[in-house]
């Protein structure tokens, strides 16, 4: 079950942010969210990002026993190198559902 922490004051973040590691893919490359909120996701992964890019991706979970994706455009806000993965930060500019059959079909 994933966990969540409210904004602190040491927090400057307006949304609350729930650690969970999900499968995220984008273009050739893959990785893992470390953590996602309504506004902004954060994960880990092997494709070389610019901040203030923007970034197209999908965010995969499973709900009621369906796998679904969470197709999501976001803009990069930080980039951090953690050995041969490479850290991403991203606002979320645009997310939305895809169709549950194509979900289907892709597991």
């Amino acid at each position: 079950m994933p966990r969540h922490a409210i904004p602190g004051p040491r927090d400057s973040r307006s949304a609350v942010r729930f650690d969970t590691a999900l499968p995220v893919r984008m273009g050739d490359g893959a990785g893992e969210t470390q953590n996602i909120s309504a506004q902004g996701i954060y994960f880990e992964t092997d494709v070389e990002q610019r901040i203030g890019s923007l970034v197209n991706f999908t965010v995969e979970y499973t709900l009621y026993g369906r796998k679904h994706r969470l197709l999501c455009e976001g803009k990069v806000v930080r980039v951090e190198s953690h050995g041969d993965r490479i850290g991403v930060a991203a606002r979320l500019v645009a997310p939305f559902f895809a169709d549950e059959e194509e979900a289907q079909a892709a597991a």
